[in-house]
């Protein structure tokens, strides 16, 4: 009886820790895509105001 519940615990143990490995590769994809994302609208921006933005009155 011991035995089959060590054996349960250890595959429990297993699966969390590959659960815990997926969930931290998803947040890691998420973080870069944010990234990613701030880094292209930063860029558009800067292309859409132009040389413009250095001559304006301030």
């Amino acid at each position: 009886m011991n035995d089959m519940s060590q054996t349960v615990t250890e595959t429990e143990s297993v699966i969390a820790a590959a659960e815990k490995r997926r969930q931290r590769m998803r947040s890691v994809a998420i973080a870069l895509g944010l990234g990613f994302l701030v880094m292209m609208f930063y860029a558009a921006t800067i292309v859409h105001l132009g040389a413009n933005v250095a001559n304006r009155a301030i």
